[in-house]
Order: C-alpha cells, then sequence, then structure tokens
C-alpha cells in the first residue's frame, strides 16, 4: 500500500511503543518470560502456539548472526513456534536476511497506522456507533463477557484446550475496570459472540492502540468489525488521548482507511508457522 511520505517520527515510535508494550504482557504475565537484554526485547509462554512466544525489539551489532543464532535456538529447544517483528528502527538493515538464515520465514507484512483523534471527531458521521440491533455491542465489564471474549482470542489464534489456561490467565492478569490497561468490546449476534477488539493504554502516554479486531465469518459483512473501531475510538477520546495507532493486515487495511487512519509504515513479521489461518479471506 502507499504509505504517507511525510510522517512524523513520532507516529512511527508511537506505533513501535504500542506494540512491545501490549506484546511485553506475554512474558509479564502469570507463566511468562520477559527479557530485556538491551539488544533485544523478547518474550517466552508456557505454549507452542504463536503469537505468545517472540522477539518484538531488535537493536543488534557486532556479531549479530551469533547472537540471532543463541534465540532461535533456545525457542527450538523449548519446542515452540516464535515470531520476530521487525520494526522500522531495528537493527541492523541485514536483519531480514539473517532470519530467514536462520530457518524463520517472512508470514505477514503488517501496516503500522495512527490517526489524530481530533481529526475523526471532526469527520465522523453524527450517529453514535451501534449499540442494539441484530448484533448488540457492548463494552467489556462482566466475567460473563470476559468469558466470550476467551472465547474468541481461542478461535482467532486457534488455541487447542492446553493452551487456553496460560492466554486466559493473561487476559485477567491484565484485568478489568477504571485502573486496567485496556478497554475490551465485544459483538453478540443471537446470544453468541462473534467480534471482539481491544484498545492498549500501554506506550505512549498521548496515544491508544488497537489490537486483536477479529470478526468470526458468519458475522462478516455486517460492519462489525468497523462498529467495534469506532467504540474504541469513542473511548480513546473519552480518555483524552490525542491519537490512535494499530498494526493492520494487509487484509483490513482499508476498513482502517476509510475510518481515516493513515499508513505509517510497514512491519514484516517473521515467524515459524503461519498466523491465524482462520481468519484468512
Amino acid at each position: 500500500m502507499r504509505l504517507d511520505p511525510s510522517v512524523a517520527r513520532d507516529d512511527v515510535k508511537a506505533i513501535e511503543d504500542a506494540f512491545v508494550a501490549h506484546w511485553a504482557n506475554f512474558g509479564l504475565g502469570p507463566g511468562g518470560s520477559y527479557h530485556d537484554d538491551s539488544d533485544l526485547i523478547w518474550i517466552e509462554a508456557p505454549v507452542p502456539q504463536l503469537p505468545y512466544n517472540a522477539v518484538i525489539r531488535t537493536c543488534l551489532s557486532g556479531d549479530i548472526d551469533d547472537r540471532i543464532a543463541k534465540v532461535t535456538a533456545h525457542f527450538r529447544q523449548r519446542k515452540v513456534n516464535f515470531l520476530w517483528l521487525v520494526h522500522p528502527s531495528a537493527q541492523p538493515t541485514e536483519l531480514p536476511a539473517t532470519l530467514v538464515a536462520n530457518g524463520l520465514a517472512p508470514v505477514e507484512t503488517a501496516i503500522g497506522m495512527s490517526m489524530e483523534l481530533a481529526l475523526w471527531t471532526r469527520n465522523r458521521m453524527t450517529r453514535a456507533p451501534e449499540v442494539e440491533g441484530p448484533i448488540v455491542y457492548r463494552e467489556v465489564q462482566s466475567d460473563a463477557d470476559m468469558d466470550s471474549f476467551e472465547v474468541l482470542m481461542a478461535y482467532y489464534w486457534e488455541l487447542p484446550p492446553e493452551s487456553r489456561r496460560y492466554a486466559y490467565g493473561i487476559n485477567r492478569w491484565v484485568g478489568l475496570g477504571p485502573n486496567a490497561p485496556g478497554v475490551r468490546w465485544i459483538a453478540y449476534m443471537g446470544g453468541e459472540p462473534v467480534g471482539k477488539a481491544y484498545l492498549s493504554l500501554l506506550g505512549s502516554p498521548d496515544t491508544a492502540a488497537i489490537f486483536g479486531v477479529s470478526v468470526c465469518r458468519e458475522a462478516r459483512g455486517h460492519g462489525v468489525a468497523t462498529i467495534l473501531t469506532e467504540h474504541l475510538l469513542q473511548r480513546a477520546v473519552e480518555l483524552g488521548r490525542r491519537r490512535v495507532v494499530l498494526h493492520s493486515s494487509e487484509m483490513a487495511v482499508n476498513l482502517y482507511r476509510r475510518l481515516g487512519f493513515v499508513g505509517r509504515c510497514e512491519l514484516p513479521v517473521y515467524a515459524t508457522a503461519a498466523l491465524h489461518t482462520l481468519q484468512t479471506p
């Protein structure tokens, strides 16, 4: 896709910081391990599925071949799939080729996007996001809604039953309520959960970040992802954030562009397995 050539450096930094801050939860929470080695930030989890074992920031120098080989060997010794995100600030420039040489493959090129909330507030339609109708939307504020949110997490990442305890534990550890570092919204159709989205408040203090927007196949074509995103944008406004960032799949870029997001940078993802195949068209 065409990216905005006039991008401000702090937009890209906010996109990177949001990813690192959010993904760090998988290592910092119960059952995980978080490693900040100054040249690498990486996380581990007691499950073999993506995306819970990952390198989320890279700033290498010197003998990078040996450094990367040791980290990838560690994950392989544990017999887990893992991913390596290449941010715009990642060093060295030959990092992608070195990852391929160590057995990782490019599995996705996410698009880092941002939007100034003042622009969205000024340009949005006068209607409020849908709250009632054939599909019902609500903010997750109860254990029952958390249960439904977790069902959709497992669906999206194709988690087998033995891996769900860890993933659900991280979700509960992040928590609910006014002191939680994020806000969840969920959509129901016929009483069944069909869509979810998460607004992270971690990272740059003037920024909120959208993660985990997913919609079950049977609910597609109803604008569910758009309405969930609108709810998160409204909450970001209410919380006094100036900007919202996200990491879009190539499939969802047009949706976010219609809402006013601008593509700022490419975020290549290298991994040892494919990503969330249930969400492909």
